[in-house]
């Protein structure tokens, strides 16, 4: 699978200093919390209580990729830069039925991970439930999961684009995307359950599989995280709605048919394109391009902090996947 023509990789200056937050404010944080429990972990759970869902440090820790998110912008633009960002939360009219369709498509994915177990005799749940159950417990994840929300903020809404600015490509910033969110949820793995921690590796590699097809339909829908949102939780409730087991081998299943998906999503999006895939979009560019600031934009910002950045005339708006809208 080939990328399309390779956008010019840019120097990370002078935004280094934002990637640098927000690692520390992430990766950081939840890694300097389970240290923190990890020699005396009675001291520790007088002094912050359990470390719960229920606790306030461990819900900050959770939604650390969007706060993170959230004070990078705001630190790069002020309310400017956070209120351009979330103009690109809302979907454009021509995009909303990728919404549906996408939650089709995991729907249909969470089947066929089930199928291919039965038929290489990998064990599953004898009775999935059934439609009415299945819509319950969706909506409970939904409800319940606010860190994936965190996760599509931060992980895909910032560090994503700034890999694009240091890779061009989109298989490498995927990739390191995956990565980096597989060492965020790390200690939740490594410390949970030897299960969870030897499974840890296949995981990674799903997220950077994952990071790859996003990077793909990201730069397509101009940085809409939203896309995201719906096919990764309907993708999730698989284990849930009692389809198939957490296990090493059904991992490998998912791995393969995931995969296939992206290769499917990378010719559908490059046909649609017309023949040549969106380029990556990149930080902060993508933050002020046709959909955020001039024509189409639902709901139009003002301003460019990245020309006030870099004043010489350009063409990169063009490259950086904010086409024009009579060309997206």
């Amino acid at each position: 699978m080939s990328e399309t023509a390779p956008l010019a990789k840019r120097p990370l200056k002078p935004y280094t200093r934002y990637l640098v937050l927000y690692l520390a404010l992430t990766v950081g944080s939840v890694w300097a919390l389970v240290l923190f429990y990890l020699p005396d972990y009675e001291f520790a759970v007088g002094l912050f209580g359990e470390l719960e869902l229920s606790n306030p440090l461990v819900v900050a820790v959770l939604n650390s990729p969007a706060i993170a998110a959230v004070i990078v912008l705001f630190l790069y633009d002020g309310f400017r830069g956070v209120l351009n960002f979330l103009r690109t939360l809302v979907p454009r009219p021509k995009d909303l039925l990728w919404i549906p369709a996408l939650a089709a498509i995991m729907l249909a994915y969470v089947y066929a991970v089930r199928g291919v177990c039965l038929l290489f005799g990998i064990p599953v749940p004898p009775d999935p439930e059934n439609p009415l159950e299945m819509a319950g417990t969706f909506f409970g994840l939904f409800l319940g999961e606010v860190g994936m929300l965190a996760i599509a903020m931060g992980w895909f809404g910032f560090f994503l684009p700034l890999m694009h600015r240091v890779t061009g490509s989109h298989i490498r910033s995927g990739i390191a995307t995956g990565l980096g969110i597989g060492i965020f949820v790390a200690p939740g793995n490594l410390f949970s359950s030897f299960e969870l921690a030897t499974a840890w590796p296949l995981y990674v590699t799903q997220l950077s599989v994952l990071g790859i097809g996003m990077s793909f339909l990201l730069s397509r829908m101009k940085g809409n995280v939203l896309f995201f949102l719906v096919p990764f939780w309907v993708s999730a409730s698989g284990s849930h709605w009692e389809m198939y087991v957490f296990m090493t081998p059904t991992q490998l299943v998912q791995m393969v048919l995931f995969g296939a998906l992206v290769v499917l999503l990378w010719f559908v999006l490059k046909r649609q394109a017309g023949g040549e895939l969106d380029p990556p979009f990149v930080f902060p560019e993508y933050l002020e391009n046709e959909y955020t600031v001039r024509t189409g934009a639902v709901f139009p910002g003002v301003g460019n902090k990245s020309k006030e950045l870099d004043p010489a005339p350009s063409s990169e708006p063009e490259l950086t996947g904010a086409r024009h809208e009579e060309t997206a």
